[in-house]
């Protein structure tokens, strides 16, 4: 029995710059996508809001 839709499901795209991801870098085309993605959580841009105080002595340079 043939599931109803059959078709091949949409290619990935690297979550950086768009292109087609790799199944060796995945989800990125390239490992420069893959360190650029790093750097970025490393460098603190991929934050979640919360209601939560920051804790003391954490680091940042908003709380000095």
């Amino acid at each position: 029995r043939m599931p109803l839709d059959h078709r091949d499901p949409p290619a990935r795209r690297c979550a950086i710059c768009g292109k087609p991801a790799s199944p060796r870098h995945r989800p990125f085309c390239s490992a420069r996508c893959a360190q650029v993605d790093l750097h970025r959580w490393l460098a603190g841009n991929y934050r979640f809001a919360t209601d939560e105080p920051p804790e003391e002595g954490d680091g940042r340079e908003e709380d000095r």
